[in-house]
Order: C-alpha cells, then structure tokens, then sequence
C-alpha cells in the first residue's frame, strides 16, 4: 500500500486527506495541532458576529486517516522521509501543506489566530477615539481582508476617519478588477487609501506608522496584517521568494515527481494566497497521485481561486481569479450572505467535492 503522508492540517491538507481517503492509500496527516481554524471566519469573531465555536473544530473532525501529532523538523526528499520530533516517517507521496506565519509586531494583534481575532475584538468594543489606521506590507494571506476591515470598521464607527495604506502602488493587471471594485467602495464610505505606503516603523508608544519615504501617519486604533514567512524547516527547499518552490501547474517542488507542495508555503503569488487557492491546488494534487497510482492523465492547476467579501453595510463582493483572467462582482447583498453562510457551508468544503 502506497503511503501519502500531507504535513499539515489546514485547508489543503485537510482537502488531500479527505480525497484520498477510502482509496487504497495510507494517509498520514503530521500536524502537531488539535483544533483546525476556519481563519477567514476571524473577521466575524473580530467584530462579534461570530463565537470561537463557530470557527473552529477538533483536528481529528476534518481530516480523514491517521493524525500523527507531531511537529516537522526537516524534509528529506532525496531519502523519501520527514524527521518529526518524535521520529522519522518515510512516504511514497508527500504533501507539503505546513501554511505560514506572520510577523510579530508588539501590541498590535493580527488577524490570523483566534486569539489575535480575540484582542482585536477587544480593541474595537472599547474603542473611543477618532483614527482607525488599516495597512500591511510585504506578501501576505488574502489582500482583500485588509479592505474587508476598513469597510467593515468605518460602518461601525462611521464618526471615524479611517485610513487603509496600501503598499501596492500600480496592482499587477490581474488583480485590477478587484482593485478597482474596492477602491470605488473606498470611496463611497470615505475611506482613505494611501497607495504605495510601504510599512517600515511602527511606533506603538507614541502611535505612529511610518512609511520607506519617512510618511507618517498617526493613529488611535491601528489593525496591521505583517509579512507571512516560510518556517525553518522547510527553508531547504525555498527559492529566491523565501517560499518553497513548485511548477505552478503541477505543484511539484522541485525535481521530485513525489513532492508537492501546496497553499501559502508555495511560491505561487498569484492568484494571492487564500484558503481558496489552498483548496483547489489540493484538489489537483489529490487527483494527480490517485492518476499516478493508477496510470490516469494528470491534471494540471490553472490558478482557480474565489472569495467572498464584506463591503460593509450588508454588501459584498465576489472575486473569481485564475492566472489569465479575473472578475470582480458586486457590490451585492448576495455576497455578504454568502460569505456569512460560509462559515458553516466552509466544514463541507473540506471533503474536496465542493465548490
């Protein structure tokens, strides 16, 4: 029996597992977590539409096959194995699927973990002042979120002067739809959006944030999404990006025919990473080692990626993106219900058959 062993229980890891499950494969999923995150759902816990509850379930619910509860110290790929802390683990397929993390910045929580969600809620229910500072720098998960809280944030606190700075300057032309449908809404709330503001300082003491060109920019609330990095143990096989590097169809790292790696760990920037790329990359892997297995014609990744987006006062948006083309739909009601509803439909989601 082939052995398929996925590191990491997210999103895509937990769309492998569940594929392959049931089909003559062992899966072994490493991840030394118990809980799995539904992290787009942060925003709601943010603002108090949702509980913890909601968003979260135990590991062992949403991936099928073995959990083995340990932490990934080193990739060998020459060798076919993973050393954890509790050992080494050969395999005849594997699955990087490890995700991220973010930079930390003292007193200013992200909104990436429950607990950031958690602090940032804190914030927002006893906040009294009169700037709301939105930015973030570098590559990160999901650049539509930082928009998603600005429209969300002066909704609530419509007194407000709130600033989004926004390190892009010219959006690459894939993404113009969907920076152009925001930067309308923007405008409409009276948001203001400093492009090409680079993050270099934060001045949490005196609250101040300052850009590579010496701008500053004062603030009474500020929610900063940083820079995500590449763990330690997987740098081995980064390129120049910082993150591991794949054929951007195929998803292979490197020269192995066996290794993949998949969601925000790989090199893919565009579509950005989102749980959504995560998720349709993992159903093409899953497919491509059951073809392998079985002598099928592989498939290839086309970049396929969706989401949905508050846009504040009960709208929202959806972003469909591939690597050729991009739309942006709404504003509409439609998509604030859906990405509402999401957060339950999300659960479904993890079996890999939908979307």
């Amino acid at each position: 029996m082939k052995r398929v062993v996925i590191v990491g229980g997210g999103n895509g890891g937990a769309v492998v597992s569940n594929r392959l499950a049931g089909k003559g494969l062992e899966v072994l999923v490493v991840d030394p977590a118990d809980v799995h995150v539904y992290q787009p759902g942060i925003v709601d816990l943010a603002l108090g539409e949702e509980r913890v509850e909601s968003i979260t379930r135990p590991l062992d619910s949403v991936v099928s096959g073995k959990h083995v509860k340990s932490k990934v110290t080193k990739v060998d790929p020459d060798n076919h194995r993973v050393l954890t802390d509790k050992g080494e683990i050969s395999y005849d397929y594997l699955v990087l699927a490890p995700g991220v993390k973010s930079k930390e910045i003292p007193s200013i929580p992200h909104w990436h973990t429950v607990e950031g969600g958690l602090e940032i809620r804190r914030l927002v229910n006893s906040f009294s002042g009169k700037k709301i500072v939105v930015g973030y720098w570098g590559v990160i998960k999901c650049p539509a979120a930082p928009f998603e809280f600005s429209f969300l944030l002066k909704k609530r606190f419509p007194n407000a002067e709130v600033t989004l700075l926004n390190p892009i300057l010219n959006p690459p032309e894939i993404q113009k739809p969907m920076a152009m449908a925001f930067g309308k809404r923007a405008t409409e709330l009276g948001i203001k959006v400093m492009r090409g503001f680079r993050i270099t300082k934060v001045d949490v003491q005196n609250r101040v944030i300052e850009s590579d060109t010496g701008e500053k920019v004062n603030y009474d609330l500020a929610l900063l999404d940083p820079p995500v990095y590449l763990s330690e143990e997987f740098k081995g096989l980064a390129d120049q990006s910082g993150f591991i590097a794949v054929d951007r169809e195929s998803l292979r790292v490197g020269n192995y025919d066996n290794v993949f790696a998949i969601g925000d760990a790989n090199n893919i920037t565009v579509p950005p990473k989102t749980g959504a790329k995560a998720h349709y990359e993992a159903k093409v892997v899953s497919d491509n080692i059951l073809a392998d297995v079985m002598g099928w014609e592989r498939k290839r990744y086309d970049g396929s990626a969706m989401c949905a987006v508050y846009g504040g006062g009960g709208e929202g948006y959806l972003i469909r993106m591939n690597f050729t083309n991009s739309r942006a739909y709404g504003a509409s009601p439609i998509f604030s219900k859906m990405k509402k509803a999401f957060t339950s439909l999300y659960w479904a989601t993890l079996k890999g058959y939908i979307p």
